[in-house]
Order: C-alpha cells, then structure tokens, then sequence
C-alpha cells in the first residue's frame, strides 16, 4: 500500500478477473482502492467493456457508485486504455489549474453590480451560472454576434416564445438579452449566467400553489441551463434559487387544499457550487441529484 499513499495520482483498470483473493476476502486491487479512496487520492478508472460476474461485478458496481474526484471511462482494446489514460491526465490537469473556488465567488460579483432583474428581484428565480476552466476571455465581440441564436436556443427549449421577442443589453464588459420570464448574460472575462422565473401553472381553484417550489421544475430548468450553456465544455457551476424565503420546495398538491403553514426563514436564498471537469451530462446529473437533496433539506427547515 506503501505505493498508493505515495502517489500523485491512482490509475485504476478493472478487467473480468477478481484477482488474488486476500485473508479479507478483497482482492489488492480492491484494497488498494479503498486505500487510495480514503486517502483521498485522484483516481482514474478504466473498465473493460467484458461481462463479469460475482465479486468482480461487485467491485465494479463499488467504483462505479464512488463519484468524488474519480475519471470512470470504458475501452475494449489497449489502444482504448491508451488513448482515455491520456485524456483523463489532460482533465486532471486541467482541474487543478483551474481558478479556486473563492476566485470564482469573486467572479460572481459581477452579476450583483449589474441589477440582473431590473427591480424584479423579489420574484421566485432559478440561476445557472458558469464560468468554462480553461477560462475564455476575450469572447465579449463573438458572443455579443449570437443574440438571435441563443434566443432560438431559448425558444426551442420552452423557455420563451419567438413572438414575445427580446431585447439586446449592452454595458461595458456585459452582453445578453432580456427576454419575458428570463435573463441571459455572457461576461468578457468568460462567466456567463441564466436566470429564470420559477411560477406553477395558475389553477383559479389552489390559491396556494404560489408557495410552492416544484423541485420537477427545478431540475428541467437547470438541465435545460446546463445544455446551453456548457455546451460540451467543464467548468466552475453555482446553481442558485432567490426568493425562496416563504416557500416550500414540493410539488404543488394535485388536489386543492383550504390551508397551507407558509414557512418563513430568513435567506432569501439557497445555492451550491461545483467544478466539474468533464461537465458530462452525466457528472452534472450526479451533482444535480446532490444539489437537490440539499435544496429540500436547506428548504425544510
């Protein structure tokens, strides 16, 4: 184990074999995965695309389940295995260049000095914010060309109509549109952001169903954030829900109801932060089943 805990980094290939079966009833490779685990050490799987059986699948179910700071990948040929042990350094390295998560809560200042909501800051939102690693700056003249597409990309998502239109914004180092129910900006250092209304339906027969943050709706609009703004690439995440002081984070009842107990608690706000590097569909569903566990807990109390 002397090796493991000296490393830098653990390159892990599992293939159809268990391997030598210790005293404890782990394989070493097994052990050695733990060991790394706990030590908290990068780690870089590699499975072979073969049917397995027995505690082999076991082991591979246990890698697979452990997501904090792993790269998992398939191959079937050693040409595979080559070519995903050197994408997954280039991540790696790429991850630990990336800027500090302080620096990119220094970044996101930038949306507090620019009125995101024009006075409206009072209503239920769901933000995206995203800041690429390796950063892009100097982007500001080529984004500042996309309005129109990225404002299709909003229509074709259900975000917004084509007949309710869009207006441009343009301030110094800040471009983006204001659309009905959503804002998008893009910042010449790289950080861009989506911000949009969270509402239910209005049934006239529920008056309560105002007080209710649907986490469904939740999770569409930060998969749909996601999609367009990543586009294939990794990065630093905030996901953030403001005005969330008198409500409730459940579905809307589906039957009306005569009384609700409004909650009241003094945030007005509830985010999380995560780099992710690949920001894998995938690896930002895993975060985003964490970030909605916390949600519910940050919003139950």
């Amino acid at each position: 184990m002397t090796e493991v805990e000296q490393a830098d980094v653990v390159v892990l290939v599992l293939g159809a074999d268990f391997g030598f079966r210790t005293a404890s009833g782990k394989s070493v490779t097994q052990q050695e995965f733990r060991r790394a685990r706990a030590a908290d050490k990068p780690i870089l799987a590699f499975l072979h695309d073969v049917d397995v059986e027995g505690l082999q699948q076991e082991f591979r179910w246990e890698v697979s389940d452990y997501v904090d700071g792993l790269f998992r990948a398939t191959f079937v040929n050693e040409q595979e295995l080559s070519d995903g042990i050197v994408r997954a350094l280039n991540q790696l390295n790429t991850n630990r260049s990336a800027v500090s998560e302080e620096e990119f809560e220094k970044q996101l200042q930038i949306r507090n000095a620019n009125g995101r909501w024009g006075g409206r800051d009072h209503e239920t939102r769901i933000e995206l914010a995203f800041l690429p690693q390796p950063a892009s700056p100097g982007s500001l003249r080529a984004i500042h060309a996309e309005h129109e597409s990225y404002f299709l990309k909003f229509c074709q998502a259900g975000l917004s109509t084509v007949k309710a239109g869009y207006v441009d914004f343009d301030r110094d180092e800040l471009t983006g549109i204001d659309a009905p129910g959503l804002i998008w900006r893009h910042h010449d250092r790289g950080l861009s952001w989506l911000s949009m209304i969270l509402a239910n339906p209005v049934r006239t027969s529920n008056h309560f169903d105002g007080y209710y943050i649907s986490p469904t709706q939740v999770r569409r609009l930060a998969e749909t954030a996601h999609e367009i703004l990543c586009q294939g690439r990794g990065g630093w995440f905030q996901l953030s829900l403001y005005g969330v002081s008198y409500k409730v984070f459940a579905e809307p009842p589906a039957v009306a109801t005569s009384s609700f107990t409004m909650s009241h608690r003094s945030e007005q706000e509830v985010e999380e932060r995560r780099l992710l590097v690949p920001a894998t569909p995938a690896a930002y569903g895993r975060w985003l089943d964490d970030v909605m566990f916390k949600f519910k807990r940050k919003l139950s109390s």
